[in-house]
């Protein structure tokens, strides 16, 4: 194993950079003309986050409720072990 060289200086692998290209939801709010600028669009795209996030706060229950008791007639019907 002593004989194992590696070529660190070699690149084998070369990235292509994307210049220009934007992400997709930015590309489509500003494809539906409210917002003309990116900045703009990054607001935009915050506020629909956090619109989500505040809906989902108030639809997923947070299961500190407690339980309801059964009714007074269901609990005399169930049998008692012993």
């Amino acid at each position: 194993m002593a004989g194992i060289q590696f070529d660190e200086e070699e690149d084998q692998y070369q990235r292509s950079a994307q210049i220009g290209r934007k992400p997709l939801f930015v590309r489509l709010v500003l494809a539906t003309g409210i917002v003309s600028t990116d900045k703009q669009t990054e607001y935009v795209l915050l506020g629909i986050a956090i619109a989500a996030a505040v809906i989902s706060w108030f639809l997923i229950p947070s299961g500190g409720h407690t339980p309801q008791q059964p009714p007074a007639a269901a609990l005399e019907q169930m049998p008692v072990n012993q």
